[in-house]
């Protein structure tokens, strides 16, 4: 064999064998919203470990609207950040003030479905903000999509295109 196919095959041939092992722990999802600038496919691994920017992958959260689906989005609030609500905008910001983002609330869906701006004050242990990219994206900002628990987090992007 020439070396640089035999090159070719043994990296295909390791690339495989630690997608193998890792099998249980990734999952190829198709970004099939408009929720994520130009991000078509996602590479998820499971993970324990997630923090304020991760894209993450949420399953079995069932929002009013749209029911069981597998959704991927980004993780913007932390549990212990605050929530302050005005009638046009919402602002996350940690307790420590180093990090807050402005997000603006809509009143109702694309699909002319209300919208109620999400209620809480404070992101409580157990549960992380999420949002997509795109401005009318369905998210954490409303309380028909909600605050997602960790359990229905099934892990973070490794890899997306």
């Amino acid at each position: 064999m020439r070396p640089r196919i035999k090159k070719a095959v043994i990296g295909i041939g390791i690339f495989c064998l630690i997608l193998t092992t890792l099998g249980t722990y990734t999952q190829l999802l198709e970004n099939v919203s408009e929720s994520l600038d130009d991000v078509r496919y996602l590479l998820m691994l499971k993970s324990t470990k997630i923090k304020r920017g991760d894209i993450v992958s949420i399953q079995g959260h069932t929002p009013h609207y749209v029911g069981d689906y597998i959704f991927t989005k980004r993780v913007v609030g932390l549990p212990g950040d605050y929530i302050i609500q005005d009638k046009t905008h919402l602002i996350l910001k940690t307790q420590n003030g180093a990090f807050a983002i402005t997000l603006p609330l809509l009143t109702q869906s694309k699909e002319g479905q209300p919208l109620t701006p999400l209620s809480h004050d404070v992101v409580p242990q157990g549960y992380f903000f999420v949002t997509g990219d795109h401005l009318r994206s369905f998210d954490s900002r409303y309380e028909e999509f909600g605050l997602v628990k960790r359990e229905k987090i099934y892990g973070k992007a490794l890899l997306k295109w």
